[in-house]
């Protein structure tokens, strides 16, 4: 390989390098300060950073909720969170007291501190089941974690204030080697919507209070798993945005791609409910395709050649 081609495949590795990042993040602390100084309270709050993307093309196909792992969690020690878990028994008249107990007892066992509440199935359905009581248990908790072995059955039952909030439940495997490292690992993601009614999407990265190390550590973590993760790759980033996630302006740009875009393929974003779907579709038409009609009206399978009438 020439020097030349070398260089240009480090250029398309690395997107933005960690000089230019840090950079980013010094002159957005710097700003807010300054405006802290001249007006009071603006950093009383534990203020959230967020990388802005802007693309050249917006993905085709139905929107959904997509997580980034990153290095530093974004949670301290006030942020609640609210875990999820399977009913020891099932049936809506069972006391879920006892599985209460029991996953707590599991999580003391294995060194588990982060979690403020254990939530059972019956619980949800029971005591949260009016959209009032959905609302105000979404507002209740930072972040939702649950049992991997019930996460499609607790979905439904959220609707749509933990969709909109981004605080869909992440999964955790309560039956794991090792629990406390699985929900540690669970409480570093951050959630972002993928959309398909605009080019901008918003993610967050770090909070005011955190080192500009560990910040930038989560930019270049979020940038690798972009690579993959958002269609059309890096080549459909248009822009990138350093700002802080509130009314505040200020607004820090770590990158800007001035090609025209065009040559940027972007395929169909299709969501796991339409993968299953689609699955299932197809189940059914294998099934159809074997079936016919016999002379009388009877459903024969195609792969007899003779049917007795």
């Amino acid at each position: 390989m020439t020097e030349s081609k070398k260089n240009q495949a480090t250029e398309e590795t690395v997107l933005v390098t960690r000089g230019i990042i840090e950079k980013a993040i010094a002159g957005l602390q710097k700003s807010l300060q300054e405006k802290n100084n001249s007006k009071k309270n603006l950093l009383d709050t534990d203020l959230k950073y967020i990388v802005q993307v802007c693309l050249f093309k917006i993905p085709q196909g139905t929107g959904k909720l997509n997580r980034i792992l990153l290095p530093h969690t974004l949670l301290d020690d006030t942020d609640e969170v609210c875990l999820l878990v399977k009913d020891l028994e099932r049936g809506a008249k069972k006391d879920f007291n006892p599985t209460k107990d029991h996953f707590e007892e599991v999580l003391k066992l294995a060194g588990v501190t982060r979690i403020n509440r254990v939530i059972p199935v019956n619980e949800l359905k029971t005591d949260y089941g009016p959209f009032e009581a959905k609302l105000k248990l979404c507002q209740s908790f930072d972040v939702f974690l649950a049992d991997s072995r019930i996460y499609n059955r607790v979905l439904p039952l959220l609707g749509k204030h933990f969709l909109k909030r981004k605080k869909l439940p992440l999964a955790v495997k309560m039956d794991c080697d090792d629990l406390n490292e699985d929900i540690s690992k669970a409480l570093r993601y951050t959630v972002y919507k993928q959309t398909n009614t605009g080019n901008t999407v918003s993610i967050d990265v770090g909070k005011h209070r955190m080192p500009e190390e560990e910040i930038a550590d989560n930019i270049e973590a979020l940038l690798n798993q972009l690579k993959s993760q958002l269609p059309g790759g890096l080549d459909n980033i248009r822009s990138l945005y350093l700002k802080p996630a509130s009314d505040d302006p200020t607004s820090i740009p770590i990158y800007v791609n001035t090609s025209s875009g065009q040559d940027v393929e972007v395929p169909k974003v299709i969501s796991q409910k339409e993968k299953i779907l689609t699955k299932k579709r197809k189940i059914v038409n294998d099934v159809l395709e074997d079936v016919g009609f016999s002379a009388k009206g009877k459903i024969i399978s195609k792969k007899f050649k003779k049917v007795k009438e």
